[in-house]
């Protein structure tokens, strides 16, 4: 008769798991390195003016010879994260945020303002330069806005949310 018998001490193994789980369980610092990369990526896109496909010129920066999506960059200084113990949330309270992200048609009526116009011509023909008041007054405006997506996550992103993660994981191990 053989018998053979085998002791093993698992009280240090026990003892990484349990650290690991409770990494895991409650993994905020990783979400908030994540979240911070991803604002980084997002400046890159405004930076960029669209990655990894250059975002369709809008009609006011083809006019003023400006930059797509930052007239004011409100919509890119409103870019804020949320992190709690479990989730991340990154995005903007800004309302046109969601037209320039996904696109789509604006089909509404709207208040112009009292404004002076300089008139150059009338019926085709030029005139001498003046201006004429035009009173207050709505009309209705239909367009298609292109979506311009500038919250998205990178491939290069998702390979720092790796690391971030294997990092936060095997800390202090």
């Amino acid at each position: 008769m053989i018998s053979f018998r085998c002791n093993i001490d698992d009280a240090e193994v026990k003892t990484e798991l349990k650290g690991l789980a409770g990494r895991l369980a409650k993994p905020r610092q990783a979400l908030k390195e994540c979240g911070l990369v991803l604002l980084r990526s997002v400046a890159k896109n405004f930076a960029s003016g669209g990655r990894p496909v250059r975002w369709k010129p809008s009609g006011r920066a083809r006019r003023q010879g400006g930059v797509t999506l930052t007239d004011t960059a409100r919509l890119k200084k409103s870019m804020t994260m949320e992190v709690t113990e479990k989730r991340l949330a990154v995005g903007t309270n800004v309302k046109y945020a969601r037209i320039h992200q996904l696109g789509g048609r604006i089909d509404k009526n709207v208040t112009v303002r009292t404004h002076w116009r300089r008139m150059v011509q009338a019926f085709g023909r030029p005139i001498p330069p003046r201006s004429q008041m035009v009173a207050a007054h709505s009309r209705h405006v239909r367009f298609m806005v292109p979506a311009r997506p500038f919250l998205m996550i990178q491939d290069e992103d998702w390979r720092m949310f790796g690391r971030i993660f294997e990092d936060y994981i095997i800390a202090d191990s």
